[in-house]
């Protein structure tokens, strides 16, 4: 009998704060089922009969965070899974290849990681959906799939029950550790996680947005209620020495939070720990109203304080990177239950 493998972190699992079902497959498993990666969440659906989100992960590309860091692993498709089916038109989505060039790294200059870190070159950029699966893609870039109850939403990070309005984050860092068997901080996100979602960057078919907010903008742009609009939910975080060490290598090649990074308030914390340049003067007013509301103002950035090293700051980062309220550290193989789909003849 052939079967799929996959990883799933089951509804309850970690002491009761996941919600929903989540499934993650290592691309490398569907190729050696001989399966494409629709074909791969179908058959999750046909053995899996409760609702769940699906993400296809490779661990040999690289995508990016919502605020410009790099990660070495990359959503290469995404599902939403009810009742063991996918909805044929609105269920799937496979995740667009962005090919190297200089022009998008001229348009992007956060990508200028891309060309400058060792562990990043030559590997495939994998970012939003790729909408031949389903339409032309606009640049408020809906990159939902929904079945069901369920919907499987921003090329895999957040996934809703629409029934009962329950929802999970996955950050980038989460996702990585959940794929490395590494340890994850799950908590609630938390009101400067609420405010650093929309620190975004300029990006051709991103994670998130097409084409539609540069850094030092606000994607929110809602005011002091930035704060609150995704603080209560829960999150499965990356510890924050890893999101650290991953901000310090785009620090390290002299780029710079408002101008070529996003302004999240993580990003901006370890920038003044690190003593790095801060791009003020580009960060939009309504930016930094979002901002304020989380204590990150310009007067405490700029304030004299300790200048770190790298090592300091990812020994201090539980300290020095903010969000994430209630957080409890779990080892992966602690919530994640390995399982195997039978695939049909």
């Amino acid at each position: 009998m052939a079967t799929l493998k996959y990883k799933l972190i089951p509804k309850g699992a970690a002491e009761g704060r996941v919600p929903i079902n989540l499934i993650f497959i290592d691309k490398k498993d569907v190729i050696a089922a001989g399966l494409t990666y629709r074909e791969a969440c179908e058959t999750i659906a046909k053995n899996f009969k409760e609702p769940g989100a699906i993400d296809i992960i490779d661990m040999d590309s690289i995508t990016v965070s919502s605020d410009g860091i790099v990660v070495d692993y990359a959503v290469v498709a995404f599902a939403s899974i009810d009742y063991g089916m996918i909805n044929k038109d609105f269920g799937y989505l496979g995740v667009s290849e962005q090919p190297y060039s200089e022009k998008l790294l001229e348009e992007e200059p956060h990508m200028k990681q891309w060309d400058a870190i060792d562990d990043y070159k030559g590997k495939r950029l994998f970012r939003g959906p790729n909408f031949d699966d389903r339409w032309p893609r606009v640049p408020h870039n809906e990159t939902q799939t929904i079945t069901g109850r369920i919907a499987n939403n921003n090329t895999g990070s957040e996934m809703m029950n629409v029934i009962d309005m329950t929802e999970i984050l996955v950050p980038a860092y989460g996702a990585l550790e959940i794929m490395r068997d590494g340890e994850v901080l799950i908590g609630v996100a938390g009101p400067e996680i609420s405010v650093g979602i929309g620190m975004v960057v300029f990006e051709t078919y991103g994670r998130i947005f097409n084409r539609s907010y540069g850094a030092g903008k606000t994607a929110h742009n809602s005011g002091e209620y930035a704060k609150t609009v995704k603080s209560d939910y829960p999150a499965i975080a990356g510890r924050k020495s890893t999101l650290a060490e991953y901000t310090l290598r785009a620090l390290e090649i002299g780029l710079v939070p408002g101008k070529d990074i996003g302004c999240s308030p993580a990003v901006l914390a370890i920038a003044k720990a690190f003593g790095s340049p801060i791009a003020y003067d580009s960060i939009e007013e309504r930016a930094w109203v979002e901002l304020s509301s989380v204590g990150i103002t310009k007067e405490w950035l700029q304030a004299p304080s300790e200048k770190l090293t790298r090592e300091q700051i990812i020994e201090r980062a539980d300290e020095i990177v903010p969000g994430i309220a209630d957080g409890k550290l779990f080892k992966v193989s602690d919530i994640c239950k390995v399982c195997e789909a039978e695939i049909a003849k």
